[in-house]
């Protein structure tokens, strides 16, 4: 533990030199909860240096992505752990990501809000992105892939990282060089491209012109990502919504199945913030495949961007319930290989109860004590094995054996 505390310190340190060679813009960040703010995949922090992506190989109509071939199935676990204040947040995310790698995960699942990522103009904030080089570099440099969701909206927050509305040029020369930093950096590596982040939630809430310029900012997004020079042929884009959204027939959600693949999170929460039982993901998920199979045009493959289930008593749960939801979820998922691109289960370690909390407000609870309570139980107990004792739950060797079985 020691040795792998100093490789990530040097990579760390890393990320100082190599952030200073990158032009970035100087902004103070956008007061919004970050989606993977406190121990998740996208926490607010530094990290180790920039590298440059491969060339590109093509745009939409070459995408060649190897989600979905007959007995495979691209997996990744979420690098989540339970904050400790004593140490820096950087060492401990990179921590976790070269964890979650030992443990079988080929693809590192990341999740940013753009705020976050850019500045009012796109330009990088090098903290955060230093912070994610550091947590890929271990993958990039044995050939695993990258799977980044850039949250232009955090499920019913707005993440865009300018005041006013996402109208005008100002806006698509914003999300145009993010994506360019996106691919100068991972280029080669990054297998799924989304942007979201359960767009759904927030277009619930939102007026007839917010619908309106964000489904224009995404569609200008995902066509400027799919035709990009440096896109890799094996990566995917799409956009990602609840896997509720997309399983439901009477939410319209047809507008946002933009790209090469439809992008699904799992809530574990139903409408009313009660626990839904394991199985019930075997139902959201086959209503989702049924969907996109009869939707018009081109046909999509599904990616579980987020799976998980929680285990705590609080959250009206067990080590046991966590399993069954595993055991249902992968067993439907053995017999519809082909129509599934990427799952990512999240996520690898439990996390603070503080982090918990601080996230539940994009959940919509903000303005309600009971509901926010119920997200920051439901999502601290998510995880493979419990912390900060790091022992690995009763589910682990079920996943173990997943990660081997899909390969």
């Amino acid at each position: 533990m020691v040795a792998s505390r100093y490789f990530v310190s040097l990579l760390v340190a890393a990320a100082g030199v190599a952030g200073a060679c990158t032009r970035v813009e100087v902004a103070e960040p956008s007061p919004g909860v970050s989606l993977g703010d406190g121990g998740a995949a996208g926490e607010s922090a530094g990290g180790a240096g920039p590298v440059a992506g491969g060339g590109g190989e093509g745009g939409a109509d070459e995408y060649v992505g190897a989600g979905g071939e007959p007995g495979s199935i691209e997996l990744g676990i979420w690098p989540t752990f339970a904050a400790d204040p004593s140490e820096s947040r950087d060492v401990q995310a990179v921590l976790a990501s070269v964890s979650a790698l030992s443990r079988g995960s080929r693809t590192l699942p990341l999740a940013e809000r753009w705020d976050q990522l850019s500045g009012a103009t796109g330009s990088p904030r090098a903290s955060t992105w230093n912070r994610l080089d550091a947590m890929s570099q271990p993958y990039r440099e044995r050939g695993n892939g990258v799977a980044l969701c850039i949250g232009i909206v955090d499920r019913e927050q707005p993440a865009w990282p300018f005041s006013g509305t996402l109208d005008g040029d100002a806006a698509l020369a914003a999300i145009e060089r993010t994506i360019d930093e996106v691919y100068t950096r991972y280029g080669e590596q990054l297998s799924h491209l989304c942007f979201g982040y359960e767009l759904d939630r927030y277009l619930a809430l939102a007026s007839n012109d917010e619908r309106r310029s964000l489904l224009a900012l995404l569609t200008h997004a995902v066509d400027y990502a799919s035709h990009h020079a440096h896109r890799s042929r094996k990566t995917a884009i799409g956009t990602a919504l609840s896997l509720q959204g997309l399983a439901d027939p009477e939410a319209d959600t047809a507008e946002l199945a933009l790209g090469d693949e439809v992008v699904g999170v799992y809530d574990v929460l139903d409408d009313a913030a009660a626990l839904k039982p394991p199985e019930a993901v075997v139902d959201e998920v086959t209503a989702a495949l049924a969907a996109l199979a009869a939707a018009p045009g081109q046909r999509r493959l599904l990616t579980l961007f987020e799976v998980g289930y929680p285990s705590g008593t609080d959250a009206g749960s067990s080590q046991k319930q966590q399993r069954s939801y595993y055991e249902a979820l992968f067993g439907l998922l053995d017999t519809r290989r082909d129509a599934i691109g990427f799952v990512g289960i999240y996520g690898l370690g439990d996390r603070a109860a503080a982090d918990c909390e601080a996230e539940a407000l994009a959940f919509g609870g903000s303005t309600d004590a009971d509901v926010a309570a119920a997200w920051a139980s439901a999502r601290c107990s998510m995880g493979l094995r419990a912390e900060p004792a790091e022992t690995d739950k009763l589910v682990w060797p079920d996943i173990a054996a997943v990660l081997s079985r899909f390969r």
